[in-house]
């Protein structure tokens, strides 16, 4: 009998018998849960770092694997023998064909469920007819010369050799390469093209994308099932720098946000929710494609459903007074300003068990990468099992943390001193080796290539070769930031100040990001007028409708756009809706300057509030004054809006902002920050608390943000 028709039957039955529907709607899912944890389920995770070669060596591959393999394990019910991993010397050809063969079962074996990963670099292969077609390298141990590599259309035969429809492949690679390989923070998974064996053409022939005569890029259909590539074939794919590791830019992103995700969650969302991260676009170099788009509308990730909402990580192990866990479901931008203090709760499976008994909370004592050390917040708990999910109670966050300014290799010697000590007159910033540490921004001269690659991006004005200038971490340009020629390092600093104050007012504020672990149920919609609601950005806690377009939201500047936030709880929220331009600095957009601060940004329970304002007609919905291209007014590129609310009223806050507009004489909005560090520390201070001696921690340089009682959520969108 299929599930849903004894699921049918099965209450009809209880209706007849007076069972009350919450206990039965709560036995269904447990029954649902018990059914995924049953169906068969296999996987196999490929990941290569060390290839030969100068530049080919890799760093996040291997952590890849592990992101999937504690997701897989931990949040989609995978057993220990359902994964088998290949990693560097053992990811050979024949590695791979026999764990196809013998791990995944071949046509007659296959499970119900499969996953496929593959970590590493790609490549053109360049045939003698001017066709180039796409390959995995392969780990270098089969060969004495060169690197052995698969087609793709080959590996995309093996997985079509496996017996079921329900096969999910990532391949986190690109396939592209352009120099330099090491861009900042992020390096390229992909070597220049190659010829391929016994074609007699020579890599010379081929030195690059766009050689002439123009070479036929022959991509294979893709395999049954799901496709996600980290980008498009003609775009890049990178790993980056983590707060203490590295990892694929698609792996990590997607499964952080697999493990706070909500069991709803169809795939597409999922995909639609990582591709607009703005980790991803501000590398805007890199696109995730998604193949069986229809078919992700429908299904969870994976093809298999998530047992709880809302994960912050998982004990993993367990010794003495001490146990280890897993973060994976911090958002990467609260994991840089986590701090020991921090409260996880475990989330327990039984429903009923869990409201009988409040589980002991632990309290992260050291953290290292994802990997953290806990205790037990009192002496008479206990540590529950391993395995047990965690989810964030109390956050403790870093009240000093430092903008870190990474130091482009086109800087000589002196420069980089002479940089390195203007900064190092500034406490609240430091320079740091881009290749080591995750930066927030480079600084680094124009060479003649970027203003020749800058300028096709329409910039208004030309670039100045060997002026200084800011970038992304990826060395994607930070817009008016690109100073006059012959202009002194030192000097360049002094000029950067500003800049660099608001993109670590910034910073801090994306530590309180939380929107799976606070209860307080704000949805809110970004759309443009001329477009239906369902083909608009969002960003909330639990995302379940199906987006049409899939990718970061595109808008023309100048459109009006309208955000609609709805809070959906029992409680009002007073907070500020801000706005981070592609120039990196930071702007106040609600409340507004015109109603003269006299009031917070009050969203109501059980109310809506839109921004900008609305006709009249609208009626029944509370409107905010402002012009209509309040939200696209800024220049092209990467725009991100924060939410930051709480139940409190925001009042300090507030009465700086009403002087900061005094001073200023600004009388509407968007209203770009003055002093943004000293603002940002007013509301942060409103928004956390300091003391926590119950926990055994006093620190001064610490804050402890009670997601219950603070809430803050992110939207990017690219204006063109």
């Amino acid at each position: 009998m299929e599930r849903r028709s004894f699921l049918q039957k099965l209450l009809l039955v209880a209706a007849s018998l007076g069972v009350p529907p919450g206990w039965m709607a709560w036995q269904s899912e447990r029954y649902g849960q018990a059914l995924a944890a049953n169906s068969r389920k296999l996987a196999l995770l490929i990941g290569i770092n060390r290839y030969p070669g100068e530049g080919s060596l890799l760093q996040g591959c291997l952590m890849d694997v592990e992101l999937q393999r504690e997701l897989l394990l931990h949040r989609f019910g995978f057993a220990p023998p359902e994964i088998l991993t290949l990693t560097d010397g053992a990811a050979t050809l024949s590695g791979i064909q026999s764990a196809f063969a013998e791990h995944l079962g071949g046509q007659s074996r296959t499970a119900e469920t499969v996953v496929v990963h593959f970590s590493g670099h790609g490549q053109w292969l360049a045939g003698s007819d001017h066709r180039w077609q796409p390959a995995l390298l392969l780990s270098g141990s089969e060969a004495s010369t060169g690197m052995p590599a698969i087609p793709l259309e080959h590996f995309f035969h093996l997985l079509e050799g496996l017996g079921t429809a329900q096969l999910t492949t990532l391949l986190d690679c690109g396939f592209t390469h352009t120099a330099p390989s090491v861009r900042g923070n992020w390096q390229l998974r992909a070597r220049p093209v190659a010829a391929v064996k016994g074609s007699g053409s020579s890599p010379s022939a081929h030195p690059s994308i766009g050689s002439v005569p123009e070479p036929q890029r022959v991509w294979p259909a893709p395999p049954k099932g799901l496709l996600i590539t980290a980008t498009t074939p003609q775009d890049l794919a990178a790993e980056a720098s983590w707060p203490g590791f590295y990892a694929g830019v698609l792996t990590y992103l997607l499964t952080q946000y697999l493990w706070e995700t909500t069991p709803a969650t169809r795939l597409a969302v999922a995909f639609n929710q990582v591709s607009s991260r703005r980790e991803l676009g501000m590398f805007a170099c890199q696109r995730p494609t998604l193949e069986g788009k229809e078919t992700a509308r429908r299904i969870p990730p994976y093809f298999l459903n998530l047992t709880q909402s809302g994960v912050s990580g998982v004990i993993q192990d367990v010794k003495g007074n001490r146990a280890q866990v897993w973060l994976g479901g911090i958002p990467p931008a609260a994991l840089c300003g986590l701090q020991p203090g921090t409260l996880l709760t475990p989330i327990s499976a039984d429903v009923s068990q869990e409201a009988a008994k409040t589980p002991t909370p632990l309290v992260l004592r050291s953290r290292s990468g994802l990997l953290a050390q806990v205790q037990l917040s009192t002496p008479e708990g206990q540590f529950p099992p391993v395995g047990t999910p965690l989810r964030e109670n109390l956050r403790a966050i870093s009240n000093n943390l430092k903008l870190l300014v990474g130091l482009e290799d086109n800087l000589g010697r002196i420069e980089k001193v002479d940089i390195t000590n203007a900064i190092a007159s500034f406490s609240w910033m430091e320079t740091a080796n881009p290749h080591e540490r995750q930066v927030d921004c480079l600084l680094g001269r124009i060479t003649p290539e970027m203003a020749a690659a800058f300028q096709a991006d329409t910039l208004p004005k030309p670039l100045q070769v060997n002026s200084y200038s800011l970038f992304w971490p990826g060395r994607e340009l930070l817009l008016d930031s690109c100073g006059p020629v012959g202009e002194a390092a030192a000097v360049a600093v002094q000029r950067l100040v500003p800049r660099l104050a608001h993109l670590l007012a910034a910073k801090r504020l994306r530590t309180t990001l939380n929107a799976a672990s606070s209860p307080l149920a704000v949805v809110a919609e970004l759309a443009s007028k001329d477009k239906a609601p369902s083909l608009a950005a969002r960003f909330t806690q639990a995302v379940t409708s199906t987006p049409v377009e899939l990718g970061m939201q595109r808008f023309m500047r100048g459109d009006p756009l309208r955000l609609t936030l709805r809070n959906n709880g029992e409680q009002d929220l007073f907070g500020y809706v801000l706005m981070t331009d592609p120039t990196g600095q930071l702007h106040l957009l609600a409340p507004m300057p015109q109603d003269n601060f006299t009031l917070p940004l009050r969203l109501e329970a059980q109310n809506t509030l839109v921004l900008p304002r609305l006709p009249e007609t609208e009626g029944e919905l509370r409107t905010t004054p402002g012009s209509s291209d309040l939200l696209t007014c800024n220049p092209q590129g990467l725009t991100e809006l924060l939410f930051v609310a709480s139940t409190r009223p925001l009042q300090a806050s507030l009465e700086a902002l009403k002087s900061m507009a005094r001073k200023l004489g600004v009388t509407r909005s968007p209203m770009l920050l003055n002093g943004p560090l000293e603002w940002t520390h007013i509301l942060m201070e409103e928004l956390t608390t300091r003391a926590a001696e119950s926990l055994g921690s006093g620190d001064p340089d610490l804050w402890w943000l009670d997601p219950a009682q603070s809430l803050t959520l992110s939207l990017t969108y690219t204006l063109v």
